[in-house]
């Protein structure tokens, strides 16, 4: 007799509804919440960490997606996100023999910068994207963009490639909208997709990798199940920039396979994760506690945790970054002006958390240099292991 395995759950409190940093403490203009509850699941079957259902959580993002979300990076011309887009090009190009006369799809294409380098390269190109940004990029660069959601009538005929980057871990159903990439494919067609690579934050107990609009919190097992359930056979790699999972999929896998011996060390992963992040907040408790004001430098990789840290609202706090777009907004709910280095020099805090250690050395360099004599708190004072790369 088959016994169903009990579900894995983890109510992890009321976290920030990140859009955008705004001018103001707060989402209202956008008629957004700033916070929402946040539950994860262990999907037993799929070895999957996910959030659990909310409708209210559907509502806000359908909001987000029709306005632009700006919540995750964008392949564009200019700046990180020329990095991002060259990389990916680079892991597609190593498979494709030529891109000429190739009909390809990208789901969620942003501005379609990506479609608008295959295009040049002799594709046949088409993009969706729900957000304003598709019809005003597609104009910019010359390539064809739908407004909408996958599937759309629109699109007509297969394709010999579809491609989805950081679109899957938005997808409350990945098994099914796989499935219907599936479908979409040409005989012989691939898909690429890329997602954000959650291992470090789950073997960690970080929970910035917790944003609402991600449904899915991959590492290579799961993201190799889940297209397996889809009917999908994959090769995965790292990505070269942005700290990604890259992935070419090919429909040909047996699509009801058993998965449970490999599953069962992820659900002791998913228990360790809990464990770990509340250990981090009780860190984080005591940081913020101390005699004077605490300040946070790259503030939107603690915000989570501040937010389930008792005690935190109340409490005194300085927010820095090095990002000068940044200079004077806020995190919603967090009534705490982000400074530049400038300011901290000006007038230093009590004491101070540098939430990266990729910047550590970088940003405790300057501190010295400037004769600033603070307690510094590192990332690695909160979490045992590497520092981890922003996701997408």
């Amino acid at each position: 007799m088959h016994v169903e395995t009990p579900l894995r759950s983890w109510s992890v409190g009321t976290l920030p509804f990140f859009y955008r940093c705004q001018k103001i403490p707060s989402n209202q203009s956008y008629g957004l919440p700033d916070q929402l509850p946040f539950r994860l699941e262990f999907d037993a079957k799929l070895g999957l960490v996910r959030q659990g259902g909310n409708t209210e959580v559907e509502r806000a993002l359908e909001l987000c997606y029709q306005q632009g979300s700006e919540i995750s990076g964008m392949m564009e011309e200019n700046g990180i996100g020329r990095h991002y887009a060259a990389d990916f090009l680079a892991y597609i190009e190593k498979s494709e023999s030529t891109l000429s006369g190739r009909r390809v799809l990208e789901i969620g294409c942003g501005t379609g910068y990506l479609l608008s380098l295959l295009q040049t390269r002799g594709a046949e190109v088409v993009g969706i994207e729900p957000g304003r940004q598709g019809i005003e990029g597609g104009n910019r660069y010359g390539v064809k963009v739908i407004k909408g959601f996958f599937p759309v009538a629109e699109i007509g005929d297969k394709f010999d490639m579809i491609i989805a980057y950081a679109v899957l871990e938005h997808i409350i159903d990945p098994v099914r909208f796989l499935g219907d990439v599936a479908n979409s494919l040409r005989p012989g067609g691939a898909a690429y997709i890329a997602v954000p690579d959650c291992t470090p934050y789950l073997e960690n107990g970080d929970i910035s990798c917790l944003l609402h609009e991600h449904w899915s919190y991959f590492n290579q097992g799961s993201l190799r199940r889940v297209c397996a359930a889809a009917g999908l056979e994959v090769s995965l790699e790292s990505s070269g920039f942005g700290g990604s999972i890259y992935c070419r999929a090919t429909p040909g896998a047996a699509a009801e396979a058993d998965f449970s011996v490999e599953t069962e060390s992820s659900a002791s992963e998913f228990d360790s994760f809990q464990a770990k992040a509340r250990q981090a907040s009780a860190q984080m408790r005591a940081f913020i506690q101390g005699t004077g004001d605490a300040g946070i430098y790259v503030p939107g990789r603690m915000i989570n945790l501040l937010a389930i840290t008792p005690c935190a609202a109340s409490r005194k706090l300085r927010f820095f970054d090095d990002n000068a777009a940044m200079k004077g907004l806020y995190y919603p709910g967090f009534d705490f002006p982000i400074e530049d280095f400038a300011a901290l020099k000006n007038a230093p805090p009590a004491r101070l958390l540098i939430a990266t250690s990729s910047f550590h050395k970088q940003v405790s360099g300057r501190i010295s240099a400037a004769g600033l004599d603070i307690p510094l708190t590192t990332w690695a004072d909160f979490f045992s292991g590497s520092d981890v790369a922003e996701l997408n």
